[in-house]
C-alpha cells in the first residue's frame, strides 16, 4: 500500500520522542533527571481548574463555534489590549488546540506549493515540519553566536526572494531564550515593510522575561502591517496548562476566516470545558501576580543552572533572556569517547548521557543545529543541581 509521500518527509517530533524514551526508563525504575520537557513544572493554579469543574456542573459541555467560545474570544482581545495597547476585534481572534494549530493553521491558509517560509535557526522542532505539511517549503536563515542567534538585517535581506511568502519569528525563543529588543525588531520591521510577505510572530513565551526585559508585541511597533501578520499565543507555557490545548491566534479577519474554515472540517471547536476555564483565567485578578511569583522562581533556576554550567569544561552557552531553556554548544566534545563509544553529533551525546549518567536533554539537531542540546530549566532546583553534577561527572569522564 502507498501512503502519502509528503507525510513521509515529515519527521516525528525529537522532544517528545526524548521525553518518552525517558519516562519509559523511569517506568521501569531508573533514576533519571530530565531536562527534555517543554512545559511548566507547576501545576494549574486552582481558581483555573474549579472553572472546569464549574463548567461541567452547568453542563457547558456542548460544541462552541469552530473559531472560539465567544465569552473566551472576549477575554482574550481584552487581555491583549490591555497588555499591549493594540485593539482586536472577536472577529479577529481564533482560538485552537494548543499553539500548535494556530501555526499549522495559519500556515496551511496561505501557503501554495512552492511558496517559502524564512525560519531563523536555531528554531522550534514544529515549525518546518508544519511548512511540509502546508505544503510550502521551510529555508532556513543562519544566525551567529556573536548576535545571541538573532536574525540581523543582512542575514533576512540576503534570504529574501521572490518565492519567499512568510517569516516565522520567535521571542522569547524556544530552544535558547533569545529576545529581540524594539530596536531589533524595528530593523527587522523596516526591511519586511517593503516586501509583499506575512510575518508569523510566535509570541507564547511573552511573559517568560527576565533581568527586568520588558515584552512588546511585534504589532505594537508596526500596526500598520495589521493585514500581514498573525501573533501566535495561547494558555500553555505561562499558565501551566499545556495539557488544556488552549491557544490563540490574532490576525486580520479575513486570514481568520480562512484558519477557521480549515479547523471546521479537522478538529472543529477547542474542548468546551478548556475555554469556559481559559476564559475564567484570563479574567481573574490574581493571575498577574501567580504568574510573576512563577517568573522570579525561574529566573532563580536559570541563574543556578547558568552558575553550574561555567563551572563544566567544554560547554558554552548563552544566558537565555526568556523562555526556559538553555541551548548549549557540545561541539568541543565530539570524537571523545566514553566506555569506548564515540560522541560524533547531539543525538549520540543525548544517548550516551542518558545511558552513563542517566540524565535526558533534547539533541541539538531538532532545532537545526547539531552541535548543541537543550536543557529546560522548568524542574526542581534539587534536580538541577544534581542533574549539572551528573553532567560534570558525564564529561570528566570522558577521554
Amino acid at each position: 500500500m502507498d501512503y502519502s509521500a509528503s507525510i513521509a518527509e515529515v519527521e516525528e517530533s525529537k522532544t517528545i520522542a526524548v521525553s518518552s524514551k525517558a519516562n519509559k526508563l523511569i517506568e521501569k525504575g531508573e533514576d533519571i533527571i530530565s531536562f527534555g520537557a517543554g512545559e511548566p513544572d507547576f501545576p494549574t493554579p486552582d481558581f483555573i481548574k474549579s472553572a472546569a469543574v464549574k463548567a461541567m456542573d452547568k453542563g457547558y459541555t456542548g460544541y462552541t463555534s469552530a473559531s472560539g467560545l465567544p465569552k473566551l474570544k472576549k477575554a482574550v482581545v481584552d487581555k491583549f489590549a490591555k497588555d499591549y495597547n493594540f485593539q482586536y476585534s472577536p472577529e479577529e481572534v481564533i482560538v485552537c488546540n494548543g499553539g500548535k494549530q494556530v501555526l499549522f493553521n495559519g500556515l496551511k491558509a496561505i501557503l501554495n506549493k512552492g511558496d517559502e517560509v524564512l525560519i531563523p535557526k536555531p528554531y522550534w522542532v514544529s515549525y518546518p515540519e508544519m511548512v511540509k505539511l502546508a505544503g510550502g517549503k521551510a529555508v532556513f536563515v543562519e544566525t551567529k553566536f556573536e548576535n545571541e542567534y538573532k536574525l540581523t538585517a543582512a542575514e533576512l535581506k540576503k534570504s529574501l526572494n521572490k518565492n519567499t511568502k512568510a517569516i516565522i519569528l520567535n521571542s522569547p525563543s524556544n530552544p535558547d531564550g533569545h529576545f529581540y529588543s524594539q530596536r531589533e525588531l524595528e530593523v527587522l520591521i523596516d526591511i519586511l515593510r517593503k516586501e509583499e510577505i506575512f510575518i508569523i510572530s510566535d509570541e507564547i513565551y511573552d511573559k517568560l522575561l527576565y533581568d527586568g526585559l520588558e515584552f512588546k508585541s511585534i504589532i505594537e511597533l508596526c500596526p500598520d502591517l495589521k493585514d500581514r501578520i498573525l501573533i501566535v499565543n495561547g494558555m500553555s507555557k505561562t499558565y501551566s496548562m499545556t495539557g488544556w490545548r488552549v491557544g490563540f491566534g490574532y490576525a486580520n479577519q479575513e486570514w481568520i476566516n480562512n484558519m477557521a474554515k480549515i479547523q471546521s472540517h479537522t478538529t472543529s471547536n477547542v474542548n468546551t470545558i478548556a475555554q469556559y476555564a481559559s476564559a475564567e483565567a484570563l479574567t481573574n485578578h490574581d493571575l498577574a501576580d501567580i504568574v510573576a511569583e512563577r517568573r522570579t522562581i525561574y529566573e532563580k533556576r536559570r541563574d543556578l543552572l547558568a552558575e553550574l554550567l561555567a563551572d563544566i569544561p567544554y560547554l558554552k552557552a548563552i544566558k537565555p533572556a526568556g523562555a526556559f531553556y538553555f541551548f548549549i554548544d557540545i561541539s568541543a566534545l565530539f570524537k571523545q569517547k566514553i566506555k569506548g563509544e564515540e560522541i560524533s553529533d547531539s543525538l549520540s551525546f543525548a544517548d550516551l548521557l542518558l545511558k552513563n549518567a542517566k540524565v535526558a536533554v533534547v539533541p541539538g539537531i531538532a532545532f537545526g543545529m547539531d552541535n548543541f542540546i537543550r536543557l529546560s530549566f522548568a524542574l526542581s532546583e534539587e534536580k538541577i543541581e544534581a542533574g549539572l553534577l551528573r553532567i560534570k561527572k558525564f564529561v570528566n569522564d570522558l577521554n
